[in-house]
């Protein structure tokens, strides 16, 4: 074998490497993370909200042929332990206002029957697999910028705060992150037999 050929060989086995590897793509701005504590479900009070806000990234309010600039805010709950408990999708028009109580919506059905003290709440931007179209078992089209969430927290001692969630990198693709947010999202919901679902605004309970 020459020097060329061999130099050949070596090039095309790297090419094959490389296409075998799993696909992966990382999206910026579309991630985003919080956290509740001292919550005592439907009972809280004072409660906690979330308040998510489309910056209207994907339409305007008034352009129907992109759905009024609809955004699904994919939402998953953990309890302290690491155990997504609840987790669903909201659409939110362009420049509109999605608020979530902690205690009433976010955590009062959630796949173990007990309402967590602590926990995370992650969000991810999604335009869905169609306009309006909202689902958290598949993120399939993530989108920079879209969304803008805030938390409020009862601290120890009754005191409220407020504070930003926090914006992290997404990976797509197998054994990603995204891909376990939308694989413990359907098991959650396939076996809490409507139980571990969050309640968006109009959502029959």
């Amino acid at each position: 074998m020459t020097a060329k050929t061999t130099r050949v060989c070596m090039v095309l086995v790297a090419v094959v490497a490389v296409l075998a590897l799993p696909a992966f793509a990382q999206f910026n701005d579309v991630y985003q993370v919080n956290y509740f504590s001292n919550n005592n479900g439907p009972a809280s009070n004072p409660d906690q909200f979330v308040r998510i806000i489309n910056t209207g990234q994907v339409g305007s309010p008034i352009d129907s042929a992109t759905a009024h600039g609809t955004i699904c805010a994919d939402i998953y709950v953990f309890d302290a332990n690491q155990e997504m408990l609840e987790c669903w999708s909201c659409p939110v028009t362009a420049t509109g206002l999605l608020s979530l109580s902690v205690g009433t919506q976010l955590t009062q059905r959630t796949l173990t029957q007990v309402t967590p003290t602590t926990g995370v709440i992650k969000i991810v931007g999604d335009a869905g697999p169609a306009p309006s179209v909202c689902t958290a078992t598949n993120i399939v089209n993530p989108i920079p910028g879209a969304l803008r969430a805030f938390g409020t927290h009862v601290q120890a001692g009754g005191q409220i705060t407020e504070t930003t969630f926090q914006v992290a990198p997404l990976r797509t693709g197998p054994g990603s992150e995204a891909d376990f947010l939308g694989m413990a999202c359907s098991f959650v919901i396939y076996l809490g037999s409507g139980r571990g679902q969050c309640l968006c605004p109009n959502t029959p309970a």
